[in-house]
């Protein structure tokens, strides 16, 4: 006899739910919150990253956050692209050793500036990261952090993380995957959607921004000054009523 019926995602055990509910999130803006509500059933972590770790300069590929500032991953992400990736003691040996999990706690960060600018200043104590190639062998880096509020990783935490990691990195694989499939429209056009006052240096400078290029690098492509590159930088922050590189990140997550 042929038989047919509805789905019911509340018929399935408790545990099994949270991986039931982001699978569904596959390549939708919703992967992210529902990521961090999947790993809160075993470790409760207020945000995420995911680099890839490839040429001069990584390039973020998605965040989320829990945390009340909004713009901190964003925030803390830029900072690791321009300033600070090449100081991570975790990287090379994920990178020599993709799958294993990786484990630092802030104080061990031997490089001042990189502890200060990361951790300190946005109060995270600790990170578990995990590295896997991409199709082209490019390493691809998944990093969750905690902050001082929650307190350090207890040793179940740590350990479910552990044995997680290898089912998160195949699902952050297939978002990114699913995700390429359907882009986001042309960053002009949502920029003008939002302002339509902006001017073309203006849109031309924001969309180099979120292209991860630094001031010097947008002021060699283009053919002008750097200090031009900033003046026009500020005009269209000014229009688009946003003061920091994160929040035009934050315009597009």
């Amino acid at each position: 006899m042929i038989r047919l019926s509805t789905p019911q995602a509340s018929t399935l055990p408790a545990e099994i739910r949270p991986f039931s509910d982001l699978t569904r999130t596959l390549g939708t803006p919703g992967f992210p919150g529902a990521l961090l509500d999947c790993l809160g059933q075993w470790a409760a972590c207020q945000h995420f990253s995911v680099l890839r770790m490839d040429g001069a300069r990584p390039q973020l590929l998605a965040a989320g956050t829990r945390h009340p500032d909004t713009n901190l991953v964003l925030r803390c992400g830029q900072a690791y692209i321009e300033h600070y990736h090449r100081y991570d003691p975790l990287f090379e040996p994920l990178k020599a050793a993709p799958g294993q999990v990786g484990h630092l706690v802030a104080q061990d960060i031997r490089h001042g500036p990189y502890r200060e600018a990361i951790y300190q200043r946005n109060g995270m104590i600790e990170r578990l990261s995990s590295v896997y190639l991409d199709e082209q062998a490019r390493p691809v880096q998944f990093n969750l952090y905690r902050h001082h509020d929650q307190g350090y990783f207890n040793d179940r935490e740590l350990q479910m993380c552990e044995a997680l990691s290898p089912a998160l990195l195949q699902l952050l694989r297939g978002h990114l995957a699913l995700k390429a499939l359907h882009p986001v429209k042309d960053p002009r056009q949502q920029l003008l959607q939002r302002c339509p006052d902006l001017t073309t240096q203006e849109l031309n400078i924001c969309i180099r921004l979120l292209q991860g290029m630094t001031h010097a690098g947008i002021a060699a492509d283009l053919g002008i000054k750097e200090s031009t590159v900033k003046t026009y930088r500020n005009r269209a922050f000014d229009r688009l009523g946003i003061h920091f590189r994160s929040q035009l990140f934050a315009l597009f997550s």
